[in-house]
């Protein structure tokens, strides 16, 4: 594993980026695509809502909701939790499970449900 230089003791030298198990290039096309998949459930989950906005039909807000727990909510949970909190691994696990398991349940509220 590379060290990362402190830019105080050596200002012109560039910060370098480390992985670990696996390539740079490949976490960072990981982060790459975890990104891309977050914008565009946001995008549909907004288009719902503008949906739930022109019509009041309370299903698209259930859809917009579900889609945002089942895709975008664990996947800010998979960075956030590791980056910003020492939990283990199972309560990670754990959390986005759930948040996936709440997405379904409002997506399947919002097609079979009378909301």
């Amino acid at each position: 594993m590379t060290s990362i230089p402190d830019p105080a003791l050596a200002p012109g030298v560039a910060l370098q980026a480390t992985a670990t198990g696996g390539s740079a290039l490949l976490a960072a096309l990981a982060l790459l695509g975890l990104a891309v998949a977050a914008g565009l459930s946001l995008l549909i989950a907004y288009e719902a809502l503008k949906g739930y906005r022109g019509t009041r039909d309370r299903a698209m807000l259930f859809l917009a909701v579900g889609i945002v727990l089942l895709t975008g909510g664990p996947i800010a949970l998979r960075i956030a939790l590791p980056t910003l909190t020492d939990v283990p691994e199972s309560v990670r696990l754990l959390s986005t499970t759930i948040s996936e398991l709440l997405g379904l349940g409002c997506i399947l509220y919002a097609i079979y449900g009378r909301p």
